[in-house]
């Protein structure tokens, strides 16, 4: 019981720090998100994404460095079929919340919006680093919390759905299905493997093919 309390404690410590990276990083580099000198802006952008993983992987270092050795193709099967499962659970979710709420979520707006307004930036922290974050802060910190992987991929699907939720709007709570819903088979494919590449690889594979369908439409 004492070291489920730790584990714990871990995981949530890992949140708060997730937190205050991203305010230090705001504080930094904020006022340039928005020059006029694009390089800057991309720069700026770019790089508070860079302190928050360098943050976070000082502290997941030795795992992260573990799990890049020991990662196997073999896992690969584990990526592929937990992020295609994942996928239309969320698309059917997502169609059913956004008949309800007539509107698709504010966070994925807002991406959009970021994404066609400065697209190298967005492409580099959505697809490469910004999934790498989101696997430390919400899988990887609280691996050590649960006995069953039902237990941790429901847990962690819950707190990753609810970090997508970008509106104080009752309905957009919503959201959290379809996004809970491919949060937990990320958490799924991580527990099968114990590797936090397998989640990591789904998740970027995930946010490149959205990007790409968004630059299509």
């Amino acid at each position: 019981m004492k070291q489920k309390i730790i584990n714990f404690l871990k995981g949530f410590g890992t949140i708060f720090l997730y937190i205050l990276l991203t305010i230090l990083g705001n504080l930094l580099l904020g006022r340039f998100y928005n020059s006029k000198n694009i390089a800057i802006a991309t720069l700026s952008q770019i790089g508070t994404y860079l302190i928050l993983l360098i943050g976070l992987a000082l502290f997941y270092h030795k795992r992260l460095i573990n799990d890049f050795k020991t990662f196997k193709k073999s896992n690969l099967d584990s990526t592929f079929r937990n992020w295609l499962i994942g996928l239309i659970i969320m698309v059917i979710s997502n169609i059913i919340v956004g008949s309800i709420v007539k509107d698709i979520a504010t966070n994925e707006s807002l991406n959009r919006e970021l994404l066609l307004k400065f697209p190298l930036s967005n492409i580099i922290t959505m697809i490469f680093i910004g999934p790498l974050i989101e696997e430390i802060t919400f899988r990887a910190s609280f691996k050590d919390c649960f006995t069953k992987w039902y237990t941790f991929a429901t847990f962690t699907a819950l707190l990753f759905g609810l970090a997508h939720i970008a509106s104080w709007n009752l309905l957009e709570f919503l959201f959290i299905i379809p996004y809970g819903s491919l949060g937990f088979f990320f958490a799924k494919a991580f527990y099968e493997t114990d590797n936090i590449y397998t989640s990591y690889l789904a998740h970027m594979f995930h946010n490149a093919l959205c990007i790409t369908i968004i630059f299509l439409i």
